[in-house]
């Protein structure tokens, strides 16, 4: 009887399938190579919402000057209501100090204008986000915009009206806003589409209208985010599509998912995959409702994909100490121990196959970031490869770490409290050190 493994040859058709993965893979493998990520940074913003204790102007500065130290030239510093708050503190402590103003940012929004009819211009009224930001001489803006239909409906509006406000408004503001001294070019205009997926999905004519209009309008980009952070990458992917079709380079289109459904960092892939330039997010993960994209992730990940342009951009072997600074002043703790990249146990290997290294495809070195590996020794699992790591990263010498019989006499202990029904936690130095002691012993003992 002959062996089916032994008569298994590839055909025509097996090498084209071959031929065709490997051609898709290399296109996108290259775009995410060679793209120049647009990132504009929210890291003094996105987590003064989650924050339990808030921001203080204290808060602020701190986190303006991390962002800065890690490379990001393009900060959205200011997000005003119609109050004094602390954005109007740090913008008045940013002045004062005679800061540049060149890639700074404030959001802004169409709070208090109501339809004003044809006439041009009639329907932009001043508000305090726009007066708090001529007054800063802030020279690029976000403009905030709820779009859904039902909404509108909701709030006594039409999305005629709407239409009209954006046409006033972005028009009042090419024509007020300062130029960056620097680059000596005109301020920039970027549109912020909060409940975009709910507009499409209530009225795709009144989007594509949206969409037209932004088109022969004097702006910079297009912002959107999923709100809710429900939606798929496939979904993200085609409503870039749709957003480059009416309003192509060098116009930007940004992205900002959150992560109710955990697609979130997936979603940015698939959007630059698409044609998005870029992200506009904080530079750690936590946002207004649980998680968002984070520009950490997409900068890590385009550095995974051997992406030249980002490794000399940005500072990353200071990355995980400027992650776990920020996430400190948000949280007042720490990042979640499991948190891809930056929690404490993404590099604290349990097994070899986990390891990532320099030279293999898609691999983060710990090294990169800033970061060390580590080992955890988990008594349910722990191969004799990680023990013996512990015990090295512990200190002891190479006649216990590269001792086998030793290494499998410590995972058979630890196997058999498990059996016993105890929970015991065998990593921490001092339980570990007693489990090595008692296993040589009565290896000492058997060779007697």
């Amino acid at each position: 009887m002959v062996r089916t493994s032994a008569n298994i040859q590839l055909n025509k058709r097996d090498r084209e399938a071959i031929a065709g993965m490997t051609r898709r893979l290399d296109a996108k493998m290259s775009r995410l190579r060679s793209v120049v990520p647009h990132v504009l940074d929210l890291s003094a913003l996105e987590g003064r919402l989650p924050a339990p204790c808030g921001h203080t102007l204290k808060d602020r500065i701190e986190l303006y000057k991390l962002a800065e130290e890690f490379g990001f030239d393009e900060l959205a510093l200011f997000s005003f209501f119609d109050f004094y708050n602390v954005d109007v503190q740090f913008l008045e402590w940013y002045v004062k100090k005679k800061k540049s103003m060149d890639g700074v940012f404030a959001t802004i929004s169409t709070m208090g204008m109501k339809d004003g009819g044809a006439k041009l211009g009639a329907s932009f009224r001043m508000n305090y986000s726009i007066d708090r930001t001529l007054w800063g001489k802030v020279p690029n803006v976000v403009v905030y915009l709820d779009t859904r239909p039902s909404l509108l409906k909701e709030e006594g509006r039409t999305g005629d009206g709407l239409l009209r406000i954006i046409e006033d408004t972005v028009m009042f503001l090419r024509e007020h806003l300062p130029a960056e001294n620097a680059k000596r070019r005109r301020g920039r205009i970027y549109l912020r589409l909060a409940d975009v997926f709910d507009a499409w999905d209530e009225d795709p004519v009144f989007f594509v209208r949206m969409l037209k209009l932004f088109a022969a309008l004097p702006i910079s980009g297009i912002m959107f985010e999923d709100v809710r952070g429900t939606h798929f990458p496939f979904q993200t992917a085609e409503l870039v599509k749709l957003m480059r079709r009416y309003n192509p380079a060098p116009r930007v289109i940004l992205l900002h998912p959150h992560s109710g459904n955990g697609t979130e960092d997936a979603d940015v892939i698939e959007g630059l995959l698409a044609g998005a330039d870029g992200i506009w997010a904080g530079f750690t993960p936590h946002a207004a409702q649980g998680y968002h994209a984070s520009s950490l992730m997409l900068l890590t990940n385009l550095l995974r994909a051997g992406n030249k342009h980002v490794r000399k951009s940005y500072k990353f072997e200071r990355l995980t100490e400027i992650a776990d600074r920020m996430v400190r002043i948000h949280m007042g703790e720490a990042v979640t121990p499991d948190y891809p990249v930056i929690g404490k146990r993404a590099y604290r290997y349990i097994d070899p196959g986990f390891v990532q290294i320099e030279g293999r495809e898609c691999d983060l070195p710990p090294e990169w970031i800033g970061c060390t590996e580590g080992y955890h020794v988990t008594p349910s699992w722990a191969p004799p490869w990680v023990i013996g790591k512990r015990l090295e990263e512990l200190g002891y010498p190479p006649e216990v770490f590269e001792n086998r019989d030793l290494l499998r006499a410590i995972r058979l202990k630890m196997s058999d409290s498990c059996v016993a029904g105890k929970h015991i936690e065998f990593d921490k130095p001092k339980r570990f050190a007693k489990l090595v002691k008692t296993c040589s012993a009565e290896l000492l003992q058997a060779a007697e």
